[in-house]
């Protein structure tokens, strides 16, 4: 048989008979099986290969029923094999798979290239390129994985051509490369070893001006592209054409690095986060665990790759025995052997004043760090960890998990294939991992010699020396935990000129509170340690320290700090300054401080014995104002608050931030603190806020694909405006819960809250709000393709609406309307409906709507097929998206509008808008640029 994927999918049999295989979702699986030829592949690795772009996966029942049906086409072969557990294997022979024959022919022109057989390798070379039709996997449906594997293809592809060029300049074929290499390097300007290969050639062709002209347009694509200079080749091939270098025109000695690179790629480029903390300044001590933990990363990671299985490491002790310090220390040791990027997130097991992080946040937040865009996050929980284990495969990333409650809450974020390594942290000891193959270590307090150590890189040798007795006296009252060493030594780095004598005396004589560094009882021992600290803080800083644990959390800026205690923004940034320089707060980002769980509980208990129940609550309303005030008036910016609704005034004190044009910066920091406020103004009885501040969160949280942050705020919305008896915003919370739930895709709970809109609306006489209802139950049918049904609803919309006299709500029902109508191929009464949206959005003035419906109307235009309407009107969304800043907006409509150019013949129109399509969505790192630059290789070919 003969298999091929370098183009259309195709399968030949013995007997020279191609085997149709029209099914698409059959074509994915094999497609899935040929990429793993020969290998064993699971049920769930199968369901997560299979993974439609719109988050769709088979159940195993409907997997089943594919490979059966598989099985059939192949049957005169047998090739399709059960293999353990229920898993599938599709055996493929030597020779008979284009994309592994490809591979082997390019191998070997590499290897006839590295030992200087340059004819080899130009003919192993064309051969390996000659088996290459369409773009790869051409008429296979896009899942995510096969979008990965047919990039990855193209990049191998790519380097093979690099390869094959770099062996014809090796035998002096300068001149007849030249036109191969323009073509290229006009095609992809930024593309540097491409411009370095054609500025060889024409300075070894005696047409140096041109050489130097080629790297010019180079350095100009680069900065203008991506905002860099030419990197060290580059400008290196450009010195020596300047200096008439001729070892120029020899044959190269070494072959390029192009194969290894794109072979050595099993997905396509994602971000490579860097999420590591700073390490623990002045780390001392350890030695013994550090070994053992870098010995683990060298030796087992090296074992366990060949083996398939990930790396782990979980690191058990006491509160403040420098878990985290050490995680951070090996991490940063080894992270040059993970090229592939770090991932890190605190659990918060064990933060007494808030949840710890659940297992789907924290994927969430990694899927975040690697990139991807929120549109293409599946709802479901089981997805979002298949796609995270997805992303990770192949790669080699360093996974650092802290402070971690229970092995339960850890199991979903390991990787699930070789190439990574993962540090845990807990106050547990984790046992249950070690079934996981997770090596244990558990801390215990530091000797008397590290101790000294970590007191001398941080006070100084010279002055331990000058006081030996105070020393050992601190160590020992410190019984070796290193949060107390490291407070007590901020406090000596602190007073230079007071002896460590003194220093010991105090803490010997704290009323019996250094008993309790006993390392039996480490919270305790904790907690006086902080209150030693705590108590040298002047009033105005001790204060403020109390005050942020009222904080909603995780964290908080300068301006926010300054509204909860009430203070202007500059003693706010003093006073915190002073929490970080002995140790009771961390920056971990600038203008970002946070509170570690201990210490937050210890600023708690002083807050209740310190400050009266009435300053704790208005330092809650002062806080929950800031925000409130804030994010309104951030929001108001985008036109993220659908109505005007009416503040109360700032408490005194209270000074909200002017954000200017940074209001997506803006809520992308304080999102989640933003989130946590909703709950802490409900918890605290500040119901009006526990409405307002989710009605301000709507349209961010939406436009961002954060379903489950907005159920969450607006179930407490709607508890809150219960407690008020304010039905309309009771009708309101339960409206916009619909939809969040709907876009989970928990469709009976959203049409329960929905048909509850729908009776308060009624109870209320609300014409509109019950208009706007059956808008939402429109969408809420079209999300289940039931689109006559939805155009039902939408009609009924536009006519409570009109007699309600709400020309928004009317263009929003006839804009649902036209799509609706397009869906069931009734485009001449689409068209009229989109142009009635647009007349009525006239007089609104939603500018983002009014795009919207350009939108709408050039795709009914192209569906009837009338090209320059529909690039007309994309040409007016455009304008409009460009003007608000929408970017990715911007791109789909670019996309789409490229697509009508290519239809009508215009090849050059088209490469410019899919170009420009291209570079926001690699701007905004979204996996739809692996669609348009597939796009633009089609133009090439």
């Amino acid at each position: 048989m003969r298999f091929s994927v370098l183009g259309e999918l195709q399968v030949i049999s013995d007997d020279g008979a191609e085997l149709r295989i029209p099914q698409p979702r059959q074509r994915a699986l094999l497609a899935v099986l040929l990429l793993n030829a020969n290998q064993t592949m699971s049920l769930g690795r199968l369901a997560e290969s299979l993974w439609e772009q719109a988050g769709q996966a088979l159940s195993p029942g409907a997997l089943r029923t594919q490979v059966w049906t598989l099985r059939r086409v192949l049957a005169p072969a047998r090739r399709l094999h059960t293999g353990d557990y229920g898993g599938y294997q599709l055996e493929v022979r030597p020779g008979e798979l284009d994309a592994a024959e490809f591979r082997r022919l390019a191998g070997q022109g590499r290897d006839a290239l590295g030992t200087g057989d340059l004819p080899g390798a130009v003919s192993s070379l064309n051969q390996a390129l000659a088996l290459w039709g369409e773009p790869p996997l051409a008429d296979v449906p896009a899942t995510l994985a096969m979008g990965a594997a047919a990039q990855r293809l193209l990049d191998e592809r790519l380097a093979a051509r690099d390869l094959l060029f770099e062996a014809r300049l090796g035998l002096g074929q300068h001149a007849d490369l030249i036109p191969e290499l323009r073509e290229g390097a006009s095609a992809d300007p930024a593309n540097e070893r491409l411009c370095e290969q054609l500025m060889l050639a024409l300075h070894c062709d005696g047409r140096t001006a041109d050489a130097l002209a080629a790297f010019q347009r180079a350095r100009t694509a680069l900065r203008e592209e991506l905002g860099l200079e030419p990197g060290r080749r580059l400008q290196q091939m450009h010195r020596r054409i300047l200096a008439n270098d001729p070892e120029l025109a020899r044959p190269p000695r070494e072959p390029m690095q192009a194969w290894d690179q794109a072979a050595s790629q099993v997905l396509p480029p994602v971000p490579a986060p860097r999420q590591l903390p700073a390490w623990v300044p002045h780390f001392a001590g350890r030695t013994d665990e550090l070994k053992f933990l870098i010995e683990l990363a060298e030796h087992d990671a090296d074992h366990n790759a060949r083996a398939g299985t990930v790396v782990i490491s979980a690191i058990g002790g006491a509160a403040g025995v420098g878990k985290t310090a050490l995680a951070l220390q090996f991490a940063h040791h080894v992270a040059d052997r993970f090229p592939d990027g770090q991932l890190y997130v605190n659990l918060r097991g064990f933060d007494p004043s808030a949840e710890p992080v659940t297992p789907a946040q924290a994927i969430r937040g990694f899927l975040d760090a690697l990139g991807v865009a929120p549109q293409s996050i599946p709802a479901d929980m089981d997805a979002q960890a298949g796609l995270y284990r997805s992303l990770l495969a192949g790669r080699r990333m360093l996974v650092l998990i802290d402070n971690a409650r229970d092995a339960a809450q850890v199991r979903p974020l390991l990787p699930g294939s070789r190439g990574c390594l993962v540090t845990i942290t807990s106050r547990n000891q984790l046992a249950g991992l070690a079934v996981d193959g997770a090596r244990l270590l558990s801390l215990g307090v530091l000797g008397e010699a590290e101790a000294r150590d970590l007191l001398a890189g941080r006070v100084g040798d010279d002055r331990l020396a000058a006081e030996p007795e105070a020393v050992t006296e601190l160590v020992r009252l410190c019984a070796g935990l290193p949060i107390a060493l490291a407070v007590i030594a901020a406090r000596a780095a602190a007073s230079p000129s007071h002896p460590l004598a003194a220093l010991a005396a105090k803490l010997r004589d704290a009323d019996g509170r250094f008993d309790a560094l006993d390392i039996g009882e480490p919270r305790s021992s904790v907690r006086s340690v902080f209150s030693w600290s705590y108590a040298q803080l002047d009033p105005a800083t001790a204060r403020l320290f109390r005050l942020l644990a009222l904080h909603p959390g995780p964290d908080i800026s300068t301006p926010a700090a300054a509204s909860l205690a009430g203070i202007p923004v500059s003693q706010a940034r003093a006073e915190l300054a002073e929490l970080i320089e002995v140790s009771l707060l961390a920056e971990p980002t600038p203008d970002r401080y946070v509170l570690h769980d201990l210490l937050r509980a210890y600023a708690a208990e002083q807050a209740g014995l310190t400050d009266s129940e009435t300053d704790r609550r208005a330092a809650i309303h002062r806080i929950l104002d800031h925000y409130l005030h804030t994010a309104y008036a951030v929001a108001v910016k985008p036109g993220w608050v659908p109505d005007p609704i009416v503040l109360a005034s700032p408490q005194p004190g209270v000074t909200p931030e002017e954000i200017d044009d940074r209001w997506q910066a803006w809520f992308a920091a304080e999102r989640r603190v933003l989130v946590s406020a909703v709950s802490v103004a409900a918890e605290n009885g500040f119901d009006v806020h526990a409405w307002q501040l989710p009605w301000v969160l709507w349209r961010y949280l939406e436009r961002h694909g954060r379903w489950p942050e907005l159920a969450a705020v607006q179930r407490v919305a709607l508890d809150s405006a219960t407690r008020l008896g304010d039905a309309a915003r009771q009708a309101e919370a339960h409206r916009i819960l619909a939809g969040a739930l709907g876009s989970l895709a928990d469709y009976d709970q959203a049409r329960a809250h929905l048909d509850a809109s729908h009776d308060l609306y009624q109870q209320l006489g609300d014409q509109a709000g019950v208009g706007r209802t059956h808008y939402v139950l429109a969408w809420l049918s079209g999300q289940l393709s039931r689109w006559t049904e939805a155009l039902s609803h939408a009609e009924r919309a536009l006519g409570l609406l009109e007699a309600a006299g709400d020309r928004a709500g009317q263009s929003r029902a006839q804009n649902t309307i036209g799509m609706c109508l397009s869906e069931l191929h009734e485009y001449e009464r689409a068209r009229t409906a989109c142009q009635n949206a647009i007349a009525l959005n006239r007089d609104v003035g939603d500018r983002r709507f009014e795009g919207h419906c350009w939108d709408s109307l050039g795709h009914v235009e192209h569906q009837l097929g009338h090209l320059a309407d529909a690039i007309g009107h994309y040409q007016r969304a455009l304008g409009i998206f460009r003007e608000l800043g929408d970017r990715y907006i911007e791109a789909t409509v670019l996309a789409v509008q490229g697509d009508v150019y290519h239809a009508s013949g215009n090849a050059a129109m088209a490469r410019a808008a899919w170009h420009d399509a291209l570079a926001i969505l690699d701007e905004l790192r979204h996996p739809d640029a692996s669609d348009i630059r597939a796009k633009l290789r089609s133009l090439r070919s």
